[in-house]
């Protein structure tokens, strides 16, 4: 017996425009995930117009004032700010201005205390401690994210929350 042989064109499993269409859907995807996650990093970065970003030291140099804690607290209702004051004299001219009282900025929202809060005495002396809570509105702050504390047109680069 002969063989039959037969003119078929073999079948293919992935044909030319099938693989270019998967490789462009690929990197379109692969882009847009470059893109959202860009977009949420600067979401976050958007700091009030004309705010000056200083590191920690630099701010301890030039306010007298320690950032010792940024945690969130009563089952994430509050975040507890404590700032140690390094040179009172400093510290008391800066802070006297109730512009210049810390607030925290998370994901474009600015938390303030209240106006009692901030009208409270504080005792300026070298080494004393200052305890702020702040409410957690909406829950924004949460622990190991990234927040910023402002003090009126000075902003510290962000500290991780504890």
């Amino acid at each position: 017996m002969e063989a039959v042989k037969a003119n078929r064109t073999p079948i293919k499993f992935f044909s030319n425009r099938f693989f270019y269409f998967f490789a462009a859907f690929i990197i379109f995807a692969a882009l847009g995930l470059v893109a959202y996650n860009a977009f949420g990093t600067l979401q976050t970065g958007f700091l009030p117009p004309k705010t000056v970003v200083i590191s920690q030291s630099a701010f301890e140099s030039k306010y007298g004032l320690q950032i010792s804690l940024i945690a969130v607290t009563a089952s994430g209702g509050m975040v507890d700010i404590r700032l140690k004051i390094l040179d009172g004299e400093k510290a008391k001219s800066f802070l006297q201005n109730p512009k210049n009282f810390p607030a925290l900025f998370i994901n474009g929202v600015i938390l303030n205390v209240s106006d009692v809060t901030k009208a409270q005495e504080i005792n300026f002396k070298n080494n004393n401690n200052l305890y702020i809570l702040f409410p957690n509105t909406q829950n924004l702050v949460k622990a190991d994210a990234p927040v910023t504390l402002l003090f009126g047109a000075t902003a510290l680069e962000p500290i991780i929350v504890k």
